[in-house]
């Protein structure tokens, strides 16, 4: 049985600048358990012509939990750090 994964690769992007590359994988449990979701979102985001340095995360991961407060952060919505 295949998982669906939400998945955010932080990577260089064609110009040179930091961004995020947005995606979604398919991984059993097994494959789950052995971070190849992880890879699997990298190459995606290599197929896509991002570049190193590169760090995948998925919806479980504590980067998604503050990547929801950065982005209300960047909006102004949130308290100063």
């Amino acid at each position: 049985m295949f998982n669906h994964i939400r998945m955010v690769v932080l990577a260089t992007n064609a110009v040179g600048s930091p961004d995020l590359f947005l995606t979604s994988v398919e991984a059993t449990g097994t494959q789950y358990q052995h971070g190849c979701h992880y890879d699997m979102a990298l190459l995606r985001a290599r197929d896509e012509g991002y570049t190193p340095p590169m760090i995948a995360f998925d919806q479980y991961d504590a980067a998604a939990r503050m990547l929801r407060r950065a982005a209300a952060f960047i909006e102004g919505d949130a308290a100063e750090v």
